[in-house]
């Protein structure tokens, strides 16, 4: 099935409407054009919404489509659409759909050969990586980990050996533990954790896990962790005749390989198990 996506299907548009993040300038002009000429815009949080509108004198009838309610409501949205009404779908902040509600609706949209718009527009992912000077040429975007911590470690063993920027979502009662189990599981890796993008508190702080660690106690705002991809192994070094020299000029072997893990720029762990005897 192909979408011609300007072109009149007789059923009205399904937009998905990036809003700001923080600074409420962070919206495209085309992205306010379309709040002004749709028939009704469903919101995660109207309260929020309405904030945003009224900033921008944008008069619009919005009714409420969140993560517990987009099922129930899928029918109504369709329903409208069918009948010719443009329908804008708006999160909180950012883009919809991007650890979002929003899903269920675009599914269901394509299901009937509706167009389904989406704008381009604000989203923490994109900033927080190119703000954690890591690589951002290939990257693996996971948005939240399970909130269970089993079950997190688990999504973190399946995802440790790429060797891709990895990049989460995390919230502020969850982040300490989220980064105990990346040091665990993926090692001691470069990372930057970013947090309130786009406003006045916004911070950038780059270092590797252990030490991010040690500064999030009463750490707040909405977060993102832009974490190293897995090094590979380089086969012509000999990573093991490293670390023994160095352990035989008096140095520990823990602190030996912590030496040659940043000499190498690879993970501790991944070192630990190439030694092992």
């Amino acid at each position: 099935m192909i979408q011609s996506s300007y072109k009149n299907n007789n059923f009205g548009n399904l937009y998905i409407v990036p809003t700001p993040i923080g600074n409420m300038e962070d919206i495209t002009l085309r992205a306010l054009k379309i709040l002004k000429e749709v028939d009704i815009i469903f919101a995660e949080d109207t309260r929020i919404t309405l904030i945003l509108l009224n900033k921008y004198n944008i008069h619009k009838k919005i009714e409420s489509c969140h993560k517990y309610s987009e099922m129930k409501n899928k029918d109504n949205i369709i329903k409208k659409l069918k009948e010719g009404k443009n329908i804008a779908l708006v999160s909180d902040r950012g883009t919809p759909l991007i650890s979002d509600p929003g899903n269920i609706i675009v599914s269901e949209a394509i299901k009937y050969n509706i167009n389904v718009i989406a704008l381009p527009g604000a989203s923490a992912l994109l900033p927080a990586l190119n703000m954690s000077g890591l690589n951002s040429e290939k990257f693996l975007f996971y948005g939240f980990l399970n909130s269970k911590d089993s079950t997190s470690k688990k999504e973190l063993r399946k995802i440790k050996d790429f060797e891709y920027t990895l990049v989460f979502y995390e919230s502020p009662h969850r982040v300490k533990r989220t980064l105990s189990n990346m040091l665990e599981i993926l090692g001691d890796r470069k990372m930057s954790l970013v947090r309130e993008i786009s406003k006045i508190y916004e911070e950038v702080n780059r270092d590797n896990i252990s030490n991010i660690l040690k500064k999030c106690d009463k750490i707040k705002g909405e977060i993102v962790l832009v974490v190293e991809g897995s090094v590979t192994i380089n086969e012509e070094i000999d990573y093991v005749n490293e670390v023994n020299m160095l352990v035989n000029q008096g140095k520990s072997k823990s602190s030996s390989i912590k030496e040659i893990a940043e000499k190498y720029n690879i993970s501790k762990n991944k070192l630990y198990e190439i030694t092992k005897e």
